[in-house]
């Protein structure tokens, strides 16, 4: 069981060195990524991204690091239209002037996508960016991102990047989540 998924990532990655480059692309199809924005009403509030971009790159001495790119145009959320405007807006997320939202990690070990752990790496969001670590959920399938999502989850304070509006109807704390799956042509 983790045994075959570890053979799978290790087959994946060797024989990696230094000058190897190979990459998976996310599949869009089957993966996703959600925003949760906490409000102090008891009005559900979170939004889906249209599509994930991105991939897992394999790197020397069987460690990976993931690039993850949204596009907040193409955020929708669910709950009354208002919701929807706020969270689009030049005093949140500021999709007009800043319509793409990025992370890239930092080198982490294959062992993570298996049994769970931490990622850490910069995100970059309305025009800032800053260090955030990403948790990830253990895995139960055969072959963790390609036979089921890898299930990640994120929280981070809405202030950090700058927005700052609408303190009296929104919790400082927003989450990311996503399910990732890679392409594996």
């Amino acid at each position: 069981m983790r045994t075959g998924a570890l053979l799978l990532l290790a087959g994946l990655a060797a024989p990696v060195h230094a000058a190897d480059n190979r990459t998976w692309p996310i599949d869009s199809s089957a993966s996703k990524a959600r925003f949760s924005v906490h409000l102090r009403l008891p009005v559900k509030t979170q939004g889906q991204f249209r599509t994930v971009e991105g991939e897992l790159q394999a790197l020397p001495n069987l460690q990976y690091a993931v690039r993850v790119q949204l596009d907040s145009r193409q955020l929708q959320m669910s709950g009354p239209d208002w919701i929807q405007r706020v969270t689009q807006s030049p005093a949140f997320l500021n999709t007009a002037a800043h319509p793409l939202i990025r992370f890239q990690s930092a080198p982490f070990s294959q062992q993570v996508l298996i049994s769970g752990g931490s990622i850490e790496g910069v995100l970059s969001l309305r025009g800032q960016s800053r260090t955030v670590a990403f948790s990830v959920s253990p895995t139960a399938c055969q072959w963790p991102g390609v036979s089921c999502p890898i299930q990640v989850l994120g929280q981070l304070n809405r202030r950090d990047f700058g927005m700052d509006a609408y303190r009296f109807s929104v919790k400082d704390e927003v989450e990311f989540q996503f399910q990732l799956t890679w392409r594996h042509d």
